[in-house]
């Protein structure tokens, strides 16, 4: 794991404080900062790095990593490395480290870009093929890893995290307004639904997405590999459920790899759980948790944490969310939006800090998550009322619409949530995007409506696919990377493979949900060695909190921070903040309203 940067130009590029630059890419890479400089036929060529050492902790793995004609600097972890290394061992290859990062470029070299074809794994990396005049860059599949691009006629500037772009061309620092407005009126699913970023001219690198530059015409190609598709896999319930299942622990298992210490974010719900009572019944660890131990019932999952932490005798470390003062509370958000370069998605994502915060402090270098596990397996509650909609004219429908009535709807406190909108159109989505009736607030004329694209005609497959690709997940990956590495530490995502994807997308989508479970399939696979009490538990809690649970925010102090800035002051219609003076209780949507404006007021006052 580690930061990359990079500047590509037609003219003479100076090159920057080396020192200056190491601070800046610090956190990405505490254990080595280095770089590879070149200049010849009018191109500038500067490549940086800093590592942070998790496989092969030896120098010898240090970045940028040279071998024959190539250069390379990644960051990321191949976790099938071992698997590629005996297959060009094979082949006749020679390797004088253990590191995954020798064996990606050994990789490239055999198979070239093709080559990303074989790997399981997270990564953005860039390679320079002196012997091909290129410069190529490539992003993994699932985007877990960060990249941004900005690229005209003469320069091409990149870097794990925006404000490295920052360093390299001052220029760039100006805010797209569209972004802003599109944030503030439809939320955090709206945010990466195109390449834009929060600053006009730097776009991210999409997922999965090749680049490649040729330096003597200086003309920049790109290219996407989506390497998703449909398998043959049994319909019978006993087969597909051990495939499946056998899937998902030799993928883990891989995911494990690991020459330092690691730890998992523990929940109680059933995603983290499975992570964790696997790692300790099937692979003998002993795995170190962090739990968030939230006041509002809401969102408290204390008992189920506490329960497996018996279960599994558990280290557990239990985190509290301190109430800050509102001047404390703008300024824990500024250093996160500072060091993002872009809002903080949601307040999950402010407790979220804490758990890196704390886990760096206890020494560990990575940490694992149950990212991604809601959008393959089907375990939201729209999903549901999805499947309703798709069960409509089968004999069990009655059956599954009284499950629904007696353990979801209950829980439920999006009021659009109602199987009456779903079962009769199967096209519905304005629970998606953010309340209008809160974000009537905004003095903004400009519409961004809702789009979606089109990946299976089958709709609640399709569904989750945008929410994987283009909604939830994109906004989760992004913000554990940027929350893990402001502390030095790795975020891994066992439930985020190729190959687990593949097969749950082949299923018939009526076996994701049953019986009024979500999650039907994850629930099955987790049989021998998940507690019922965890397995069974059919509420989904959600890691969230109020903002007033975090933050004392009065009405006029709160109203008076947001008058003082210029751009705020002329979209918002403070007539209708009302609702802060007398609300001891804020609505879901109130407190996401005033958490998005504290976001754009720093955002704007930092970067404008």
């Amino acid at each position: 794991m580690c930061g990359i940067a990079g500047v590509i130009s037609k003219n003479y590029f100076k090159a920057p404080d080396l020192e200056k630059i190491k601070s800046l890419m610090f956190t990405r890479g505490p254990d080595k900062q280095d770089c590879f400089i070149f200049n010849e036929n009018g191109i500038s060529l500067n490549l940086y790095a800093s590592r942070l050492k998790i496989l092969d902790i030896e120098e010898r793995s240090n970045q940028p990593f040279k071998f024959d004609e190539f250069i390379l600097i990644y960051n990321g972890e191949i976790y099938n490395y071992l698997e590629i290394k005996k297959e060009l061992i094979e082949l006749g290859y020679n390797f004088k480290t253990n590191s995954d990062t020798e064996v990606l470029i050994q990789a490239y070299k055999k198979w070239g870009i093709d080559c990303i074809k074989r790997l399981d794994g997270m990564w953005s990396f860039c390679i320079y093929d002196q012997k091909k005049n290129k410069i190529v860059l490539s992003r993994d599949f699932f985007g877990e890893k960060p990249l941004f691009i900005y690229f005209d006629d003469k320069n091409l500037i990149f870097g794990s995290e925006i404000k490295y772009l920052f360093f390299f061309d001052k220029s760039l620092n100006n805010l797209n307004f569209n972004k802003i407005e599109n944030f503030l009126l439809n939320g955090y699913k709206s945010l990466f639904k195109n390449e834009e970023t929060f600053f006009e001219k730097i776009n991210f690198v999409k997922p999965g997405e090749i680049l490649e530059l040729r330096l003597d015409s200086f003309q920049l190609t790109k290219k996407k590999y989506f390497p998703f598709k449909k398998i043959d896999i049994s319909s019978d319930k006993n087969d597909y459920i051990d495939h499946i299942k056998d899937i998902f622990i030799q993928d883990y298992k891989k995911r494990l790899r690991s020459d330092v210490p690691i730890s998992f974010c523990l929940s109680g719900g059933i995603d983290s759980s499975t992570l964790v009572s696997l790692a300790k019944k099937k692979f003998n660890l002993n795995p170190y948790c962090f739990s968030i131990i939230n006041k509002d019932k809401r969102y408290d999952e204390s008992e189920n944490i506490n329960f497996l932490k018996k279960e599994l005798n558990l280290d557990v470390d239990y985190i509290k969310i301190p109430k800050l003062s509102y001047e404390d509370f703008l300024d824990k958000c500024r250093s996160l939006i500072k060091y993002r370069s872009s809002p903080i998605a949601t307040i999950s994502y402010y407790i979220h800090s804490y758990i890196s915060y704390n886990c760096a402090k206890k020494g560990f270098k990575v940490i694992f998550s149950g990212t991604g596990a809601d959008e393959i397996f089907g375990g939201y509650y729209d999903h549901t009322l999805f499947h309703l909609n798709e069960i409509k004219e089968e004999k069990y429908f009655e059956s599954e619409l009284k499950n629904w009535n007696k353990y979801i709807g209950i829980n439920i406190r999006n009021k659009k949530l109602t199987p009456n909108n779903f079962i009769n159109n199967p096209s519905f989505r304005d629970h998606i995007y953010n309340d209008k009736e809160e974000t009537k607030i905004f003095r903004i004329n400009k519409q961004y409506p809702f789009e979606e694209k089109i990946y299976d005609n089958n709709n609640l497959r399709n569904r989750m696919m945008n929410e994987l690709f283009n909604e939830a997940v994109p906004v989760i990956l992004y913000e554990d990377d940027m929350n893990s590495m402001m502390h030095s530490i790795e975020n891994r995502s066992p439930f985020l493979t190729q190959n687990l994807v593949n097969a749950l997308y082949s299923l018939n989508s009526k076996d994701y949900i049953r019986e009024g479970y979500t999650k039907q399939i994850l629930r099955n696979i987790t049989k021998d060695f998940l507690p019922d009490k965890i397995r069974l538990d059919r509420k989904k809690v959600g890691f969230n909190s109020s903002i007033l649970d975090v933050a004392n925010i009065e009405h006029d102090e709160f109203v008076s921070s947001i008058r003082s800035n210029n751009y705020l002051k002329k979209i918002i219609d403070f007539n209708d903040l009302e609702f802060l003076k007398s609300s001891k209780n804020l609505t879901n949507s109130e407190s996401k309203l005033i958490f998005n404006i504290i976001n754009i007021k720093i955002l704007t006052e930092e970067f404008n």
